[in-house]
């Protein structure tokens, strides 16, 4: 048996022991201490830490979740590691977001709308219900974490991330629709109001980092805008101090949703502005013709101070976005990520 000692953001850290024939995450359930994690598998990014000291085995990971340059820098996913000495591993969340006792990811919940918003995005509301009683419920989540949604009479399940927080009575989000997806053709086809689908979760550790008063600026292509637009309403509704810019963008004028509840966002926000982008506009659009990069990088030009960056969408918009962070010297724990997949697998990364 090896000891495996786990040090949180906010530098409080707990010890388990793990032998050498299971993985850190199997290791610490067995023992009450439930790590974030999801898939299990070495495919959604959920528990990905670094090894800061200590030996291991990295068990077969899907090199989107775990990209070759992290793995050759010591970043792991916890769900196949498999010590060989004792470990220290850093966690890229906070102490809170362990638990020390099973708790409940299995949920119930009734489609209040299915809303087609551009070319190819939906926005889907879903009201959690008690699976016994019936009754309204809150899913306690993290603002930027996702959920698992099956598609009812398949065992077909896709990740999708909240646009809402926790204390609002229905969840919202924001789906991209694929020509060959069957998610999409479920909301496409099938999906009405009043229907129960299941639900689990939440998942994921992307979130909002306590940092003082750096600026945050978020950073969304497409239908990543749910993630992060979580953590800004969060924002809002605790009240935080921090200076917020959204950076927000589309591929084609076509594809433009959400513009006018932005700006209602932006009005009812002081510390916020949002700055939309499109990279192929039509004739009348009076907008930002570009990427979202591209704004970015002119207010990274002009800030005194390096602000903290949130970005969630396409693995191309992600990989501009830390090359702009980096060439302005933004240092790379100021960067925090999620990319998406085509399937909505969610990966997550800090």
């Amino acid at each position: 048996m090896f000891k495996v000692r786990a040090i949180t953001e906010d530098q409080r850290d707990l010890t388990f022991e793990c032998s050498s024939s299971e993985d850190v995450i199997s290791a610490g359930l067995k023992r009450d201490v439930i790590l974030l994690s999801s898939c299990r598998e070495g495919g959604c990014a959920t528990c990905k830490a670094d090894v800061i000291e200590g030996d291991y085995e990295l068990g077969a990971c899907s090199v989107q979740a775990l990209p070759p340059d992290e793995e050759e820098a010591g970043v792991v996913l916890l769900c196949r590691t498999f010590p060989k000495s004792d470990l220290v591993v850093q966690l890229p969340y906070t102490y809170d977001r362990i638990s020390f006792q099973k708790v409940n990811t299995d949920w119930q919940g009734e489609i209040v709308s299915v809303e087609i918003l551009s070319s190819n995005v939906a926005r889907l509301q879903i009201e959690p219900k008690d699976p016994e009683t019936g009754a309204a419920i809150k899913i306690p989540f993290v603002p930027g974490q996702y959920l698992d949604i099956e598609i009812p009479g398949c065992g077909v399940s896709r990740s999708y991330s909240m646009a809402t927080t926790k204390d609002e009575p229905r969840l919202e989000f924001l789906i991209r629709l694929l020509p060959n997806g069957q998610f999409s053709h479920f909301l496409s086809t099938a999906a009405k109001a009043g229907m129960t689908v299941k639900l689990r979760g939440p998942f994921g550790a992307f979130n909002l980092h306590e940092n003082g008063f750096r600026p945050r600026y978020f950073v969304a292509g497409g239908t990543g805008l749910s993630p992060v637009l979580s953590m800004i309403r969060h924002m809002q509704a605790e009240g935080h101090p921090q200076t917020a810019k959204l950076f927000f963008g589309v591929t084609h004028h076509h594809e433009l949703f959400y513009a006018d509840e932005l700006k209602k966002l932006e009005a009812s926000m002081p510390s916020l502005t949002v700055y939309i982008a499109v990279m192929e506009p039509d004739a009348n659009w009076q907008g930002s013709k570009g990427t979202v990069v591209d704004g970015l990088m002119e207010h990274l030009e002009k800030s005194k101070t390096a602000p903290d960056i949130y970005m969630c969408g396409p693995p191309g918009m992600v990989d501009a976005t830390f090359a702009a962070a980096a060439n302005h010297g933004v240092p790379k724990d100021h960067v925090h990520v999620e990319k998406f997949l085509a399937t909505g697998t969610a990966e997550t990364a800090s």
